[in-house]
């Protein structure tokens, strides 16, 4: 296939409005297209410097085509052009051009919803003996960070403090320890995407995670009229409970990360 370089309003029409495309780009970004698919790479978060991105072909497609596209961004952008990943769909192979080298990668799911389906959460957890309170991303980003890190598996990806976050909200108990706590950040699109939300160990299976997400995704679709997540592709009961809420998964994604070849140890 050849590529050809397109901006953000031919590549919101040559890919039907993707919801990708739709939901997490903005202006600031390097695409192409060509007859049996596109791509792009952009900023994830507005100013963070992170840049990364995805290509989408047809399942007719030949295997060398999402190298080729991404052979051609990284043409188009530049020497100014620097990645930390890039995904194709599951199951395809994926060359990465001289600049680039892959220093890991994973598999997971973009998932959104336009829709509140008008579940008071916050009334259930009242039931429940529980509140929601907000917090603030700069003044609680410790209380945050240390809840995180007390009660995830590995490495917590909420990024509290980091300037991500437009709104933090906490659920607390009687006694005013908190039980959970989600985020919702902002994408360089200016969309808002559901991050860090992590619940209690002896208190996960009680859908307390549920409600959260569906006060966060509340406030989001009222706020911007679409709420989007990321989600571990194998991670079948988080997407499961998600669909449950309303969202649909737009990709599903083979996620490169990438480091200049030459910085590598």
């Amino acid at each position: 296939m050849t590529w050809s370089q397109v901006d953000r309003d031919e590549l919101l029409r040559l890919s039907d409005h993707d919801p990708f495309v739709r939901f997490a780009t903005s202006s600031e970004i390097v695409a192409v297209a060509a007859p049996d698919g596109w791509a792009c790479v952009g900023p994830w978060r507005p100013g963070s410097g992170h840049w990364g991105g995805a290509a989408v072909v047809g399942a007719s497609a030949v295997r060398s085509s999402e190298s080729q596209a991404l052979a051609a961004i990284v043409e188009a952008g530049g020497e100014d052009l620097a990645l930390e990943w890039f995904s194709t769909s599951e199951d395809r192979p994926l060359s990465l051009p001289g600049p680039y080298a892959s220093t890991g990668s994973g598999h997971w799911s973009f998932m959104w919803t336009e829709h509140d389906y008008g579940l008071d959460a916050r009334a259930e957890l009242s039931a429940r003996g529980l509140a929601v309170h907000d917090l603030d991303d700069h003044r609680d980003a410790a209380l945050i960070e240390s809840f995180g890190a007390a009660h995830s598996d590995g490495r917590y990806m909420g990024f509290p403090g980091f300037g991500f976050a437009t709104a933090w909200l906490a659920v607390r108990d009687r006694a005013d320890d908190i039980v959970a706590v989600g985020a919702l950040h902002e994408l360089a699109s200016g969309m808002p995407h559901l991050a860090g939300i992590i619940v209690r160990p002896d208190l996960r299976g009680h859908g307390l995670g549920g409600l959260l997400t569906q006060e966060l995704t509340a406030r989001a679709v009222e706020e911007a009229g679409v709420s989007t997540l990321s989600v571990f592709t194998d991670n079948a009961g988080a997407i499961a409970l998600y669909e449950r809420l309303g969202y649909a998964v737009a990709h599903r994604f083979h996620t490169r990360e990438l480091a200049p070849a030459g910085h590598l140890v």
